[in-house]
């Protein structure tokens, strides 16, 4: 049994193919894996409430062995032709007199948000709560509002859809991620078998210049 909390983006974005080459290889276990904050990833880590928790951002791991993983790069996501499309990049707390599509109350990306505008002394103006990455670019080609979404999934579905990205100005839009664990040679072999596979996707991210 291994326990695996990931922000996320992590957890939508970039651990789907990982685990499944890690459980076709490794069919006697199982994963337990939970969407989390960062902040309360490295928590969960440090207590031993999870064995390996992937990160993003500016969080406290110095008790912590930690691993470079991918990057994150959050974008705004606007109607194809919208005023901003094209344009220069655009500050968060600019987006704010928009309606916006927004994720589920129980996402990372929803709390990650919240927190940026209790810093601004603002509220999200929230038209809509949808489930995934999918879902909310829908609506945004719909009308209903704008919405902050992870670079990956933003220009997959601009493919299909017609929808723009918009990069924005804060710096906290781009987050290196982490992987992180008590210890690495603590770990059991099949949990350290799962780090190696996060490790490899990595680095062939970073050899064919693919970012979130």
């Amino acid at each position: 049994h291994l326990r695996v909390f990931a922000n996320t983006t992590a957890l939508g974005e970039f651990l789907p193919p990982v685990l499944r080459g890690y459980l076709r290889t490794h069919p006697d276990v199982n994963i337990d894996l939970r969407e989390r904050l960062s902040h309360d990833i490295v928590r969960a880590v440090t207590e031993g409430q999870t064995d390996i928790g992937i990160v993003a951002g500016l969080v406290r791991t110095e008790n912590l062995e930690t691993l470079p993983y991918r990057q994150d790069t959050l974008l705004l996501v606007v109607p194809r032709g919208h005023a901003l499309a094209g344009g220069k990049p655009v500050a968060f707390a600019d987006t704010l007199d928009l309606d916006h599509v927004g994720l589920h109350e129980a996402s990372a990306i929803h709390a990650f948000l919240r927190r940026a505008c209790d810093t601004l002394h603002r509220v999200l103006p929230t038209r809509i709560e949808v489930g995934n990455f999918e879902a909310a670019c829908r609506m945004v080609e719909a009308g209903v509002g704008v919405a902050i979404l992870p670079g990956s999934a933003a220009r997959r579905h601009a493919q299909t859809m017609a929808i723009d990205t918009v990069a924005l100005s804060d710096a906290w839009s781009l987050r290196e991620m982490q992987i992180c664990m008590r210890s690495l040679q603590a770990l059991p072999a099949f949990a350290r078998d799962l780090v190696d596979l996060l490790v490899a996707d990595a680095d062939r991210a970073r050899c064919a210049g693919v970012a979130g």
